[in-house]
């Protein structure tokens, strides 16, 4: 007596299994990689405009305090420069709130800024200079779209912070 066994499988439960592949796995996946992206673009367009922010900063200090090894002027007065320029780089508002079109989604924090006119000189994370630099740590809140938004709303949080640390060496006319 022979059997008959179906050897083709449900047509349906194929449809079931590649429709939960898709939406499980795929687009999962796909979505990470596109998240991680995007994110790593605005930390691009973030350390360009700290870059260019340290530039600035440098240039608008007098040249007394720039003869210095370690720029130590009224504290108070480079950070209060450096946040007027940091929020017209970053389209931000006077309390370093983002303004509708900013990169950033909270309110970014000036984590560290140092002063180094003369060299060699070390930044607090490590990097040597050869060169006059402006080291700048800052912490910018960004809201992440698709999955990783559910998730940290699952864990009660709205942003991922981006930390971004420059390091702006001055280049010299000689």
């Amino acid at each position: 007596m022979k059997k008959h066994v179906r050897e083709n499988g449900s047509a349906v439960t194929q449809i079931v299994l590649m429709a939960a592949m898709l939406v499980f796995v795929i687009l999962p996946v796909f979505s990470a990689v596109i998240e991680k992206y995007v994110l790593m673009e605005k930390a691009r367009v973030i350390r360009d405009s700290v870059d260019m922010t340290n530039l600035s900063a440098y240039n608008a200090l007098s040249g007394a305090e720039l003869g210095k090894v370690r720029v130590d002027a009224d504290r108070s007065e480079i950070l209060e420069i450096y946040r007027q320029i940091l929020s017209a780089n970053l389209r931000l508002c006077d309390d370093l709130e983002p303004k509708p079109d900013s990169v950033a989604e909270g309110q970014v924090e000036v984590v560290s800024l140092e002063i180094f006119s003369s060299f060699p000189a070390q930044c607090p994370e490590g990097v040597r200079f050869t060169r006059p630099a402006v080291h700048s740590v800052i912490r910018v809140p960004v809201r992440p779209s698709l999955y990783r938004s559910i998730i940290l709303g699952m864990l009660g949080r709205e942003y991922v912070d981006i930390i971004v640390h420059v390091d702006t060496e001055i280049p010299l006319n000689n």
